[in-house]
């Protein structure tokens, strides 16, 4: 097993012993990098912004965002894009970003922290298909090394579980509202762990 497996099991049973606001805090932050790294812009993919901007509300104590959540999710639900037809059916929701912008959703929806384990999971999908990508358009002798990419992405998953640490009572807290002012401060720092890069030495 590789040294970015082990540590992807590591964010992976430290998701699962999570609150549940803290795991709808890492699924955002984590949905959030995607989103902006997004590489292929799908028209479903974009159309989800809104649904994640809910998500940060949500994880930062605004209980107002439960219903359109739900709503939306609905929505989605009673969509082409959400279909068991395999090959046959739209895959725009199977597009990385989208599916974490859900599954963050859905983790707050529900209050288990599992949706916050399958962000993370494709995180590393996105991480390879970007890979995919670079090894298309590379011309070098060397081949592309995405195993440091993984565990670039793993090391950072890791890095935003510590950092959620310290705001563990506030987030679990989050999840029954909290006053418009303790939101806008618990917003910021989740916005501040999203542009935070993660250390490059264990």
């Amino acid at each position: 097993m590789s040294d970015w497996q082990i540590l992807s099991l590591q964010v992976r049973s430290r998701l699962l012993a999570a609150d549940a606001g803290t795991a709808v805090a890492f699924a955002a932050i984590t949905a959030e990098r995607l989103m902006r790294l997004d590489p292929q812009g799908l028209p479903f993919t974009r159309s989800l912004r809104p649904l994640l901007d809910l998500v940060w509300r949500a994880a930062a104590g605004d209980q107002t965002a439960f219903k359109p959540i739900a709503v939306t999710l609905g929505e989605f639900y009673r969509s082409e894009y959400c279909h068991n037809d395999r090959q046959d059916g739209p895959d725009d929701a199977d597009d990385d970003p989208a599916a974490a912008a859900l599954f963050a959703a859905k983790c707050y929806l529900h209050g288990e922290p599992v949706f916050a384990a399958h962000v993370a999971g494709r995180a590393i999908d996105a991480v390879e298909y970007r890979m995919e990508l670079a090894s298309e358009d590379y011309t070098g002798a060397e081949p592309v090394n995405s195993g440091a990419e993984l565990l670039a992405e793993v090391r950072q998953q890791l890095a935003d579980l510590d950092a959620l640490a310290p705001y563990a009572a506030k987030l679990s807290s989050a999840r029954f509202g909290l006053r418009v002012d303790e939101q806008k401060r618990l917003l910021a720092v989740l916005g501040e762990i999203v542009t935070a890069p993660a250390a490059l030495s264990e």
